[in-house]
């Protein structure tokens, strides 16, 4: 199945589209039903498209990305800022200084919120992996319960589980 199709194929509904191939159109039609027949289709096995940034707005940090894993796909992200290492990571204001969480893909992406208020200056680091676990059924049937199905020169191994990580580090300033 064509990449276009496979988008398609996650809306669960029929489209049809015109390719012209020299000078004769073709019609392709994408539906739910179509058969699969490859098997990287069915199992995963391909690379995972991750990507993020940031944007910020007074005291607002916005972690976003896109990707090309599914809808409902769920990427884990942390944040930390540099000073976050100056004291201990029970100790306020480190624990400010340091956010994790998950962010459920839609539409080719995703996005997290947190709050900037106490922040000095100084480097921040954002890691962004997928998988995690739990993920939905048809996510953990496409790419494997630990990510053993990805590959890719972005696919970190752990003894029997694969990590796509992507990392973004900017300066903070008010």
């Amino acid at each position: 199945m064509s990449t276009m199709c496979r988008s398609l194929f996650r809306s669960r509904v029929l489209y049809m589209t015109t390719v012209t191939v020299g000078i004769v159109p073709l019609w392709l039609a994408c539906t739910p039903t179509s058969t699969r027949n490859d098997k990287a289709e069915l199992s995963g096995i391909e690379t995972i498209r991750l990507e993020v940034g940031h944007r910020t707005r007074w005291r607002e940090l916005r972690i976003e990305g896109t990707t090309d894993l599914p809808d409902g796909a769920v990427v884990t992200y942390q944040v930390t800022h540099a000073a976050a290492s100056e004291f201990a990571p029970s100790e306020w204001p480190a624990q400010n200084l340091i956010e994790d969480g998950t962010a459920v893909v839609h539409a080719g992406e995703y996005w997290a919120r947190m709050n900037t208020t106490y922040w000095p200056e100084g480097t921040v680091d954002v890691i962004v992996q997928f998988p995690v676990s739990p993920q939905p059924e048809a996510i953990r049937l496409q790419y494997g319960d630990f990510g053993e199905q990805l590959t890719g020169a972005n696919v970190t191994t752990f003894g029997a589980s694969k990590v796509v990580t992507v990392e973004h580090t900017f300066n903070w300033t008010r």
